[in-house]
Order: C-alpha cells, then sequence, then structure tokens
C-alpha cells in the first residue's frame, strides 16, 4: 500500500518560489513587498492543488493519504503572513511602515521671509508659539526672518515648508506689524509620532518698538544698539546678549533667576513668601548698560542671564 503525504510538495515548491523571489529581488533590485503580495496566493493554490491530485490518484490504487501536519502549518503561516500584509496594504499601513522605514532625519531651510516695515509702522507685535526665538536688531529698515527646521521624510521628497504662510502669519494693522509663528505639523507614523523642531532668527529695525509673547519659550535677544524700548513677558529661559557700546536698561519683574555678570544685577524687591513652598521666589531686578536710555523689560520670566562681552 502507497502511503500519500500531503503537503511535503506544497512546502517544497512554497519554499523554492520564496528563494526565487528573493534572489531575484536582489539582482534586480525590485520591490521585495510588492513581489511577495502578488505571489502569495500561490501558496494555497499549490496546496489545493496537491490534495486534489492525491484524492483523485488515490481511488485509482491502493493507497493511504497522510496529511503532513508540520508542511501543512509552514504553507499556511506563509498565507497568514500574505493576508496580514494584503490586510496592511489595503488599510495604508504598509505605506506608513515603507515609509518609515526608507525615511531620513533633515535640516531644512526655512522659507526666508522678508518685509519692509515702512514710515508708517511703529511697533512690532511677536507671539513666538512654542519654539526657540532669537530676535536681533538691524539698521536695515526690512524685518527679516530666517532659519531651520527638522523633518523626516524621504531623501528626495520636496519640504513640508514651502511658503511662509506654511509656518508665518503677517498681518498689518495700522502702526502695528504683528508677527505670531504658527505650529509646525505633527508627522503621525505607525512607529512615531513626533512634532518638528525649528529654530529661527527675527531681525527688525532698530527704531522700532517690540513686544514678545513668549509662550514660554526660550528666547535669544541681542538688542545690538537699541533706539527703541522692548517688551518681553512670559519667556522661559531668556539670555540677553550686548556688546561693547550697549546702552540699554533691563528691567526683570517676576523671574524665578537672574544671573549675569558679578555686581551687574540690582535687586530691588524680593517676595519674601511665595504663594506656595513649593513655588519659588520671584525676583525683580535693575541691569543697566551705559546711560540706559532705552529699556528692555522682562516680565514673568522664569529665567534671565545677560552676557557681556
Amino acid at each position: 500500500m502507497r502511503t500519500w503525504r500531503v503537503g511535503t510538495i506544497s512546502m517544497g515548491a512554497a519554499l523554492v518560489g520564496l528563494g526565487v523571489v528573493l534572489l531575484v529581488s536582489q539582482f534586480l533590485h525590485l520591490d521585495l513587498t510588492t513581489i511577495l503580495l502578488s505571489w502569495w496566493p500561490l501558496v494555497f493554490i499549490i496546496l489545493g492543488a496537491e490534495i486534489l491530485f492525491f484524492v483523485f490518484f488515490s481511488r485509482k490504487e491502493s493507497s493511504f493519504v497522510k496529511y503532513d501536519i508540520l508542511s501543512i502549518l509552514f504553507v499556511g503561516l506563509l498565507g497568514m503572513m500574505g493576508i496580514v500584509c494584503l490586510l496592511l496594504t489595503s488599510s495604508g499601513l504598509m505605506d506608513q511602515v515603507k515609509a518609515t522605514v526608507k525615511s531620513e532625519e533633515k535640516t531644512v531651510n526655512l522659507p526666508g521671509f522678508n518685509e519692509k516695515a515702512g514710515k508708517g509702522i511703529q511697533r512690532v507685535v511677536l507671539d513666538t508659539g512654542s519654539y526657540p526665538l532669537t530676535v536681533e536688531s538691524g539698521m536695515e529698515e526690512s524685518v527679516s526672518i530666517f532659519g531651520t527646521y527638522e523633518e523626516r521624510g524621504m531623501e528626495n521628497a520636496e519640504p513640508l515648508l514651502k511658503r511662509t504662510d506654511d509656518y508665518l502669519m503677517v498681518k498689518r494693522k495700522g502702526d502695528t506689524l504683528y508677527i505670531s509663528f504658527k505650529d509646525m505639523p505633527i508627522t503621525n507614523r505607525l512607529l512615531d509620532s513626533d512634532r518638528m523642531n525649528m529654530e529661527a532668527t527675527l531681525i527688525i529695525p532698530a527704531d522700532l518698538a517690540l513686544e514678545i509673547d513668549g509662550q514660554s519659550t526660550d528666547l535669544v535677544l541681542k538688542p545690538r544698539k537699541l533706539l527703541n524700548d522692548w517688551n518681553v513677558k512670559d519667556g522661559g529661559n531668556l539670555r540677553v546678549y550686548l556688546q561693547d557700546n550697549s546702552d540699554i536698561k533691563i528691567e526683570a519683574r517676576g523671574a524665578d533667576e537672574l544671573e549675569g555678570p558679578k555686581d551687574g544685577w540690582k535687586v530691588n524687591d524680593v517676595k519674601l513668601e511665595a504663594a506656595s513652598e513649593e513655588e519659588p521666589v520671584k525676583k525683580n531686578g535693575i541691569f543697566k548698560v551705559g546711560k540706559g536710555n532705552h529699556i528692555l523689560m522682562v516680565t514673568d520670566t522664569y529665567h534671565v542671564t545677560v552676557h557681556e562681552p
């Protein structure tokens, strides 16, 4: 009596087919995922044909049909993997996985912004958003913004931010120029979810007044030869860089920490009792360089540090 082992041929054919696919993909640099998605249904066809073949021939001769459980499980596993890949592809998750694997971290230049303030503009109101920012005064009449941001994408993909409108809101109203940084897009993928980082520098004419809403973010100020007053509120870590011929008076109110050159800060008011034991003591202080004709007012900022050359 002859014994037929159903599943052995299917397992062998599946291994041969899988090996051929892998070999061809290596030499021709083909997309392995696409090939496997097209090839995997043959596994069930081979197994079904093998079962029908042995059932048909077992009627003509005395034979005993035995199922090779291990081989059938292996073939079934390949089939299930194919079904899972198909479901992932139809739901879009496979594209997310491929994009995550092939993507790379890139540092990209921000679309530059340059706008002439004009004689009608007397002040700039700035909302920094949730990203660190450097603000400098300049002798030109234009307000300029430049910088970089980090994004994750394909090597030859177009940058996510193509225009200044993608990250910036600018509006003129009366004698005021309003500038607001928008939140960067959040990249949602199967394996990561991340907010992109951005570092920007804003240059404004030295003769314009400036009001900054820091949104508790870190700020770097370089007043240089300041010709008007600046006002900063609700900042995180604020660093002020002065130059040799600076003429400025820095007034800090409600700061947690005041740091700078020795004997630089004149602390004139310290709250002796905090609102609670966990809250730090708030400090008020003045830092004056030159005659102090122009004021940098800092309100409700966590940490203020002054750097001199």
